[in-house]
C-alpha cells in the first residue's frame, strides 16, 4: 500500500440534497482530518518491504524459520472495551489503561456527527480536554465548512435519508509520557454514507489515517491538542495487514473493525 498521501486518497461521498445531485469532497484535510496531524510525503515512513534493514540480515540473527513473523493479519487483533458511560452520543468512561485510550479513540472517531454542528459541538465538549478548548471550536467549524461545501446552510442538522457509517479496522496506539496518561491513537478507517431510497454510497472513504491524542483527566480519557503533547507525536509506517514490518511497528486489527 502507497504512503499516507492524503492528496491521492481523496475520496467523494455523494449526497441528495432537495432532489439535486451535489458531492462533498471529506478529505483526510477537511472534517476527516479533524485533530488529524497529518503528515507531509517526507514525514511519512515507507513500508520497506523488499529492503530489510542491515540489521535484520547481521548473521547473529536467528534463522527466519525460527522466528515467528506476524502481521497485522495474522497476529491477534485488539480488543475493544465497552464504554461505561456515555454523554451526547459519545461513550466515555473507558478505563485508565492503553487499551483504554485505544478504544476511546475509536470509539470518538466511529461516533462523531459528521454534519450536524449542533451534536458537534456537544460531542467535542464532552471529549476535550479542558487545555485544549480550541479543540471544540475546530470541531465545529469543520463541520461547517463540509456543510457549506455540500450547499447547506453553516448551521443545522443532518438532511434527512443521509446517514454516514465510520469503521476503524486498525490502530497503533503510543504514550506520549512516562506516566502512561497521554496516549496517540493512529487509527486507520473507511468511512460510507447510506443515503435513503438510493442505498449505500458507491465511492466511500477507504484505508483512510487519522490520529487523536488523548489524555487522562477528571478519570476519563480526553482529546487534546496541545502543543506540548501534539509535538510529540511521531509517523508510523504506513499501514498493510500483511506487512510484518506494519507489525514491528505496532500495527493491529481492530477487533470487529
Amino acid at each position: 500500500m502507497a504512503a499516507y498521501d492524503s492528496k491521492a486518497r481523496r475520496a467523494r461521498l455523494r449526497l441528495t440534497l432537495a432532489g439535486v445531485a451535489v458531492v462533498a469532497t471529506l478529505t483526510a484535510g477537511g472534517i476527516l482530518g479533524v485533530m488529524t496531524l497529518n503528515a507531509n510525503d517526507d514525514d511519512l515512513k515507507q513500508d520497506p518491504k523488499a529492503s530489510p534493514s542491515a540489521s535484520s540480515t547481521s548473521s547473529s540473527s536467528p534463522a527466519p524459520s525460527a522466528v515467528k513473523e506476524f502481521t497485522p493479519a495474522t497476529a491477534p487483533s485488539i480488543p475493544r472495551l465497552k464504554a461505561k458511560s456515555s454523554a451526547e452520543g459519545i461513550g466515555t468512561g473507558f478505563e485508565h489503561s492503553s487499551l483504554g485510550a485505544t478504544s476511546a479513540a475509536i470509539s470518538y472517531w466511529e461516533d462523531l456527527d459528521l454534519l450536524d454542528d449542533v451534536i458537534a459541538r456537544k460531542q467535542w465538549t464532552a471529549i476535550a480536554a479542558k487545555d485544549s478548548p480550541g479543540t471544540i471550536d475546530q470541531g465545529v467549524t469543520e463541520v461547517r465548512k463540509v456543510r457549506e461545501g455540500v450547499g447547506l446552510p453553516p448551521s443545522g442538522g443532518t438532511p434527512d435519508g443521509i446517514t454516514f457509517s465510520t469503521h476503524v479496522k486498525a490502530a497503533l496506539t503510543r504514550s506520549l509520557d512516562t506516566s502512561g496518561d497521554v496516549i496517540n491513537v493512529w487509527m486507520v478507517f473507511d468511512r460510507y454514507a447510506t443515503i435513503r431510497d438510493k442505498g449505500a454510497d458507491d465511492n466511500p472513504l477507504k484505508d483512510e489515517v487519522t490520529n487523536l491524542v488523548l489524555k487522562w483527566e477528571n478519570s476519563d480519557w480526553k482529546v487534546t491538542t496541545d502543543p506540548k503533547h501534539t509535538a510529540k507525536v511521531k509517523y508510523p509506517h504506513t499501514y498493510d495487514p500483511a506487512s510484518k514490518y506494519a507489525w514491528a511497528e505496532g500495527w493491529r486489527a481492530v477487533a470487529d473493525g
